[in-house]
């Protein structure tokens, strides 16, 4: 600290740098916090979410105060600002017609719940998942399994208002984890079998805490969330390999930007993916104090902040 937050935007381009030719001032962009050299080994093989190439803005943050001194572009967008300076690889060109203020959940939340289904996991038609949060990258996974054909979503988390948008977004089961059985609990929902795939898309440590243990043989626990870096979990090799399950890491859903973003646009259109509904509230860039109580308060999926609008405005 100090550093400037906000790693999901939208909004159209004022600028742009040398030697970028595809984009022009005004167009409406996506822009996330996923960087690509194009040139590394994982960029080769299309594993854009590890790059390990070197950019200028990592080294030399684009920000400063009114002393100079440079402030961190946080998680590489800093996008609570009137604008953003960001490498050409995190911007992806928008169709005139999307909602920005809906566009820009695509920069992390929903990319990457629905990456984490789609990408990581492989969720098919007829598999029993389960999705651990519910907030808006566990709500971004949900609508994934529903649009794969799940055939079975059950959703978990301990916040009663969260339970119920599970439900309007696909969730065909809810559970409250303080209170049920949630082994006992899948097995009733799935008449029979654990989990084919367990999403954990918070970072509490008791939603990992046993949670390999709701998933089938030959099923895949999933990490999406972040817990504190010296939180572990104990799995006994042995057990693991017998059951045939696996334990994925999913960072940003596994997601290419130039891939994945033209089709989650293309299933919002088709009324398939609901931004609309994830949008819980707006509010100007001066009442972000205010957003940030309301996000606390965990009754909310998506605020956001309007840099260059007055509260409520759609942009």
């Amino acid at each position: 600290f100090p550093l400037v937050l906000g790693h999901e935007a939208a909004g159209r381009i004022a600028e742009t740098g040398s030697g970028v030719d595809d984009l022009a001032t005004g167009d409406p962009v996506l822009v996330s916090l996923i960087r690509t050299c194009g040139e590394c080994r994982a960029c080769r093989r299309g594993h854009d979410v590890v790059c390990s190439g070197e950019f200028a803005l990592s080294t030399c943050s684009p920000l400063s105060d009114a002393d100079g001194n440079r402030i961190p572009q946080g998680l590489n967008v800093a996008g609570f600002a009137t604008q953003v300076v960001v490498h050409r690889s995190q911007v992806t060109l928008l169709p005139d017609d999307v909602d920005l203020v809906e566009a820009c959940l695509l920069g992390c939340g929903v990319l990457t719940g629905s990456g984490a289904v789609t990408n990581t996991a492989g969720v098919s038609e007829g598999d029993a998942v389960v999705v651990v949060g519910c907030g808006g990258v566990g709500i971004g996974a949900i609508q994934a399994a529903r649009i794969a054909g799940a055939a079975t979503i059950v959703a978990v988390d301990p916040i009663a208002g969260k339970r119920e948008a599970a439900k309007r977004f696909g969730a065909t089961h809810v559970l409250d984890p303080t209170v049920d059985d949630l082994a006992a609990a899948v097995t009733a929902a799935t008449g029979g079998p654990l989990a084919d795939h367990l999403f954990v898309t918070t970072g509490a440590h008791a939603a990992l805490a046993g949670a390999i243990d709701i998933v089938a043989p030959m099923g895949n626990l999933v990490i999406v969330g972040m817990p504190a870096d010296d939180f572990t979990i104990q799995v006994a090799p042995s057990w693991l390999a017998a059951a045939n399950k696996s334990i994925l890491g999913s960072k940003l859903g596994t997601s290419r930007l130039a891939v994945d973003v033209p089709a989650l646009i293309d299933h919002h259109r088709a009324g398939r993916l609901d931004l609309t509904g994830m949008v819980t509230s707006t509010h100007p860039l001066a009442d972000l104090a205010v957003a940030f109580d309301e996000v606390r308060s965990g009754e909310v999926l998506r605020t956001v902040i309007l840099p260059n609008s007055c509260a409520g405005a759609r942009a």
